[in-house]
């Protein structure tokens, strides 16, 4: 008899056992892989951002809200800033203070306006201008698949992700839906006719849509009375600018923004490593987890390994007796514990690729759209070699204790 034989009769002799085992490491295995994935993804949000000069300005909270906000198009809908001080910035005038000091915004290369204004499904709407398409600087500019870039009152540009998911093409109409507050308003739509549709850039602008910001205050002044309750500006509003700068710009921009207007500039290079650092301890603090998991997992495959066949003690010997070798008794072993690993990783990745979805759904805005991100669960693969590994370290016991078994003494049961 083969060891693969021998193996496979033994699992099917003590069903109870291989079950519950297979069980309980392909729970193991699961969550190892679940875990490893929301790391993948989660770490995507980095390259998913947008590309948006060196420093953002939006209303005052935190630099990493702000940061996810305006270039992740996370987060609820945020606050308002005074469209004035972008005009005021935008043609290089000297702004004024209410203590009499005026400052000279020399530091500034390029300033692009960024406003949310409506919603088209999933799928948020900015009103911007043309040098958010064609930057200053060149590297950053973005590509045109089909169309034009045209975002005149009542026309828009979308996402490569928001054609391919939609449907639309240059030339239809999308009727969005107002959004001036946490939720759209149902009831107020949009009519946008779209003109162009932008080259895949892998970034959150794929998701996004992109009309004028004429046509975000005009969408604002059929809703002056619910915007009341959120600007005291009325509808001249922004809610982001995002500014290129000279050389050593940002400290003045800071100097002038922050301690002078009801807005806040942050350091997008600054705010990103922040970002990273915050995500390196969760990275740690899940590896440690993920660590732990495949140990236990391994762990419970040793312990019914070893405690099988201490019980298995005179049956060995027997088969000692009749000519088996130690060889072939020790490839009895290994096999069985590959099998058990092998249907453990198998259950493991049937629980990871049932599981993984409903967890995304639930972690919402904490990670990276599907479309935008896409995980497999073959992502988890690294997990299950791992865990093939772990089995065979697991049988590495029992093994050696075959190996040193006196045949004689355990036929005499002693």
């Amino acid at each position: 008899m083969t060891p693969f034989r021998m193996a496979t009769i033994s699992l099917i002799r003590h069903p109870f056992a291989t079950v519950i085992s297979v069980i309980a490491f392909g729970i193991s295995v699961a969550c190892a892989g679940v875990l490893l994935r929301l790391y993948q993804v989660s770490d995507s949000r980095f390259t998913a951002m947008g590309n948006g000069g060196d420093a953002i300005v939006g209303a005052k909270a935190g630099g990493i809200e702000i940061l996810l906000n305006s270039l992740n198009g996370e987060g609820n809908f945020p606050d308002f800033i005074p469209y004035k001080l972008y005009k005021s910035l935008r043609s290089y005038e000297s702004v004024g203070h209410t203590d009499g000091t005026v400052t000279q915004p020399f530091y500034l290369e390029d300033i692009i306006p960024f406003v949310y204004f409506a919603r088209y499904g999933d799928y948020r709407i900015a009103g911007t201008e043309s040098n958010f398409y064609e930057r200053k600087n060149k590297e950053d500019s973005l590509k045109i698949a089909h169309g034009a870039w045209s975002i005149r009152p009542g026309e828009a540009v979308i996402g490569s992700l928001v054609a391919a998911k939609s449907g639309l093409k240059v030339g239809s109409t999308l009727n969005a839906t107002a959004w001036f507050d946490d939720d759209p308003d149902p009831g107020s739509e949009v009519p946008l006719s779209v003109a162009g549709i932008l080259e895949p850039t892998g970034s959150q602008w794929d998701r996004t849509i992109f009309s004028s910001v004429e046509q975000a205050h005009a969408v604002f002044n059929l809703h002056r009375a619910e915007l009341k309750k959120k600007s005291i500006w009325d509808s001249e509003v922004l809610h982001y600018f995002l500014v290129y700068l000279k050389p050593d710009g940002f400290k003045p921009l800071a100097e002038l923004i922050n301690k002078r207007t009801v807005a806040q500039a942050i350091d997008i290079n600054s705010e990103t490593e922040k970002l990273h650092k915050i995500f390196s301890a969760g990275r740690s603090v899940g590896f440690f987890v993920t660590t732990l998991v495949i140990l236990l997992g391994g762990l419970s495959i040793a312990s019914m390994l070893i405690t099988r066949f201490e019980g298995m003690t005179l049956q060995i010997a027997v088969l000692r007796a009749l000519g088996y070798s130690t060889k072939e008794l020790a490839g009895w072993l290994l096999y069985e514990g590959l099998l058990l690993g092998a249907l453990g990783v198998l259950l493991g990745g049937v629980i990871d690729a049932l599981l993984f979805p409903a967890l995304r759904y639930l972690l919402g805005t904490a990670l990276p759209p599907p479309e935008l991100v896409s995980s497999s669960v073959f992502d988890s693969s690294s997990i299950w070699l791992i865990a093939i590994v772990v089995t065979i370290l697991a049988v590495l016991i029992p093994v050696f204790k075959v190996s040193t078994q006196n045949t004689h003494d355990a036929l005499r049961g002693l």
